[in-house]
């Protein structure tokens, strides 16, 4: 859980991480609760592909009626956020692999928009975001820009 304090902190900008951690999601909700930031779990398990992503974030991050499950407004949802509380937000991906197994397409996507909605979330001074990727899965960014950062 130490690691955590570096997100708590700002001691490690916001960004897609993946977590060695093995604590318990529990565990991880009431130390990030406690300190006003949310936590969002994704189970990776159950993402087939691009359509189960959006249906998954929309359903963990109450995403408005008006989501049109595509990238675009995948993006737009993910860079406003404006209608969850928190100090700022973690979203548990466990088991990621997943996706990037079944639609390494929709991995490399979703990755880069998360990237891009973090970067945007930045700029315009809104609630930090955190990905968090936990479990067996890729360990490199799926553009091959190198090694998916730890946290």
């Amino acid at each position: 859980m130490a690691r955590l304090a570096a997100v708590l902190s700002g001691g490690r900008p916001p960004g897609i991480y993946r977590w060695l951690s093995r604590a318990h999601p529990s565990a991880v909700r009431r130390e990030l609760t406690a300190a006003g930031w949310a936590v969002h779990p994704l189970d990776g398990r159950v993402l087939g592909g691009r359509l189960d992503l959006f249906d998954r974030c929309a359903e963990e991050l109450a995403f408005p009626g008006w989501f049109g499950r595509n990238w675009d407004a995948f993006f737009d949802c993910l860079r406003d956020m404006s209608w969850l509380a928190g100090q700022g937000h973690v979203l548990l991906w466990e088991q990621y692999g997943g996706l990037a197994r079944s639609d390494p397409k929709a991995w490399r996507q979703a990755y880069q928009v998360f990237g891009e909605a973090i970067a945007a979330r930045q700029e315009g001074a809104a609630p930090p975001l955190y990905v968090l990727l936990r479990g067996v899965g890729p360990i490199e960014e799926p553009d091959g820009d190198g090694t998916i950062p730890t946290l």
